[in-house]
């Protein structure tokens, strides 16, 4: 009737009483069980430690025996010092970690124990001077002597300290030995006596654990919700690993890949990925073998703890690479990756993976690129802008009609008829000359932009004239880069419209464009012919590494329908004297001329007949021998029509199509196209050619033109 009243139920109240008493019960029970096994713990890593110590004076011994074996033998490169500089202060820390293990064990004051570490310290204080002494060497122990490689003072004061330290090293190893073998004795019972203590504590712990069975079933309970929350969590991984777009994978330390990546890793190395499969077979077919050594290399140093990762991601060879992938439908497709490698780390805070990242960047690098050749072309315009604003607007007019006219000339060649292989290289050759022209009067005006353009263009014209056998199809590339050349002159040209039409002479001129061009900019009646060889000249030599005069006469009597071709030719004489004819100024001085060559250019009448253009220099003369080499070299003459050819005859071999001495290819000559050019552009005129030489002292090109109006009968004569 009291419960009625009270409404209040004791036996509720007992079950919990009961379960906090056996709780409470089982935590003294666990309290005391950990503390034993903490301790027994600590006294078995100590155990386990000292075990590991006893090899450690036997390891001294052979560190100084391969020391002092290699000082004898003259081997010796300081390894063992350093190695037993590492185990010396290896040891001395194992100790410092026995000390706080015996701490923790309790042990710390027992007197057996203590009296044991006394004997060691005092074991090991007696043997660690000799071993300082020699690990504190520095310096090479030899010397190179007449007699040979012999042991300097370091390297016999390193030897008494080998001696020695191996003389005592019996002795510190039974000492030491012995006192590590009674410390792991002690260490060995005290291990005993706390493993029994906890087996105690474990059987009553047991028999209370069965009592708890609700608090067990509780804790059961909870651990179904967290095996719930980690394959929540597992799926919420492999979600974000099916969507991120990077390439992520996980290397162990045998850079072996792990069981998880990203879904886009096979996306982007266009593989499957094979669970334990070799980091470096999947690399193997990206990069060369040279890139792929170096990347595994790379990838080994990560795991080095000292090794900082941020520091040597710099030198990463795989932060950036051009890998190409076959197609399902058949060609390749080359794309950039990049790799990025991190450490993950475990709880206890060591390297345990390499997490991998691979990422497409190639819209990154296309961008990149496309911004660079945005900037070099902006670039190139401006360049050209400076240069067109130097050359008066007449000029330039003359220039892009001329060169338009020689471009035209050069796609009319092209498409004449023929199929033979000789009329195929009959138009490349003439292709060719027109093509050189072009490039030569733009060198002359200083435009460096468009020179350079043709200079590209003659390449390919060299690449097809070298081949063993040509057909039709292989002008298709030429026609399309001569197109090409032809659009970039036409806006030159309209440039040069629009700059007429606003550029006045003489020193208004130079108030209109910028004050850093001011005083570049040259006007039509002062850029006349002189001027150009004159710039022609000085260009060329300092491209060369020479100096040049030129002097020009009588250029002004030049008829008007005569002065394109004579430009033509004077342009072409000059530049192949600079590059070909003239020495440098050291060989002029040894040779007792002055440094400076002397080119001089002449145009003068012989009355009714004509005139004579006459090209001359003061250098070397022609080289005959190396003439007829380079002919047989090129197959130009048979060796026997070579022994029967006379000097003026080998001379002319120099107007042959593609004929060059030069031993390399500038943007001024080695193409062996501009004597051919003026050959071809005397006989159009229907003039004639001559040479004079002497070796060491001069060459002179004399040209004779008939008069405008005489042209067939020269032509007749010639």
């Amino acid at each position: 009737m009291k419960r009625a009243r009270t409404g209040f139920d004791f036996s509720q109240l007992l079950p919990v009483v009961v379960a906090t008493s056996f709780a409470a019960v089982l935590t003294l029970l666990l309290t005391l069980g950990i503390q034993r096994a903490s301790q027994l713990q600590s006294a078995s890593a100590a155990l386990q430690l000292a075990s590991e110590l006893r090899s450690l004076p036997q390891y001294f011994g052979t560190e100084l025996t391969l020391a002092q074996r290699g000082l004898e033998a003259r081997t010796f490169v300081g390894e063992p010092l350093a190695d037993i500089a590492t185990a010396q202060d290896g040891f001395d820390k194992a100790l410092v970690h026995i000390d706080a293990d015996l701490e923790a064990a309790g042990l710390g004051g027992s007197t057996d124990i203590q009296r044991i570490r006394g004997a060691l310290d005092a074991a090991w204080l007696r043997f660690v001077p000799l071993l300082s002494a020699v690990g504190g060497h520095q310096g090479s122990p030899y010397s190179d002597t007449l007699a040979g490689s012999r042991l300097n003072a370091t390297g016999r004061a390193l030897k008494a300290d080998v001696d020695e330290a191996l003389a005592a090293h019996a002795v510190a190893t039974r000492d030491v030995g012995g006192a590590l073998k009674d410390l792991a004795a002690g260490l060995q019972d005290s291990v005993g006596d706390r493993g029994r203590s906890l087996r105690t504590f474990l059987v009553i712990g047991a028999g209370v654990a069965g009592l708890l069975l609700a608090l067990m079933l509780y804790f059961s309970l909870r651990s179904r919700r967290a095996s719930a929350d980690a394959r929540r969590a597992e799926r919420q991984v492999a979600d974000i690993l099916g969507t991120v777009r990077e390439g992520l994978f996980l290397l162990d330390r045998n850079l072996a890949l792990g069981a998880v990546h990203s879904a886009s890793l096979t996306r982007i190395l266009h593989t499957a990925i094979v669970r334990d499969s070799s980091f470096e077979d999947l690399l193997r077919p990206l990069v060369p073998a040279k890139t792929l050594a170096t990347a595994m290399k790379f990838v080994n140093l990560l795991w080095k703890e000292k090794v900082h990762e941020d520091l040597i991601d710099t030198v990463n060879p795989l932060s950036q690479i051009e890998v190409q992938f076959t197609r399902t439908g058949g060609g390749t497709e080359s794309r950039h990756l990049s790799f990025a490698f991190r450490r993950v780390k475990s709880a206890a805070g060591q390297g345990e993976h390499l997490l991998g990242i691979v990422t497409d960047v190639t819209d990154r690098v296309q961008i990149s690129h496309e911004l660079e050749q945005a900037k070099a072309e902006n670039q190139a315009q401006l360049d050209l802008v400076l240069q067109l604003l130097r050359v008066p607007a007449a000029q330039l007019q003359s220039f892009v009609r001329d060169s338009d006219m020689a471009l035209r000339k050069s796609n009319a060649v092209l498409k004449q008829p023929g199929r033979e292989e000789s009329e195929l290289r009959a138009k490349l050759h003439g292709v060719f000359r027109e093509v050189h022209t072009v490039k030569g009067e733009a060198s002359a005006l200083a435009l460096t932009s468009i020179a350079a353009r043709v200079h590209q263009l003659e390449g390919s014209l060299v690449a097809l004239r070298e081949r063993a056998s040509i057909d039709g199809n292989d002008f298709i590339p030429i026609v399309v880069k001569l197109d090409e050349l032809m659009s970039y002159l036409s806006g030159v040209g309209q440039f040069a419209d629009r700059l007429s039409e606003v550029q006045p002479k003489g020193d208004t001129l130079k108030s209109l464009v910028p004050p850093l061009l001011a005083n570049q900019v040259l006007t039509t009646e002062e850029h006349s012919l002189e001027q150009l060889l004159t710039q022609v000249v000085r260009e060329t030599a300092a491209a060369h590494s020479k100096r040049a005069a030129v002097s020009c006469h009588g250029l002004e009597l030049i008829p008007a329908p005569w002065r394109r071709a004579a430009k033509e030719i004077v342009i072409h004489m000059a530049r192949n004297a600079v590059v070909h004819g003239i020495e440098t100024p050291e060989k002029r001085l040894a040779a007792s001329k002055t440094d400076t060559a002397a080119i001089r250019v002449s145009f003068e009448g012989t009355g009714t007949d004509g005139f004579v253009l006459t090209v001359e220099d003061d250098g070397q003369g022609l080289p005959y021998e190396r003439i007829l080499d380079t002919a047989l070299r090129k197959g130009l003459v048979s060796p026997a029509d070579a022994a029967r050819m006379e000097r003026p005859a080998v001379y002319g071999l120099i107007f042959r199509p593609g004929f060059s001495t030069a031993t390399e290819v500038t943007e001024h000559a080695g193409r062996g196209v501009g004597l051919d050019a003026v050959s071809q552009a005397v006989r159009g005129l229907g003039g004639s050619i001559g040479i004079a030489t002497a070796d060491g002292k001069f060459t002179r090109f004399r040209m004779r033109l008939p008069a405008p109006g005489n042209k067939a009968a020269a032509t007749h004569a010639a």
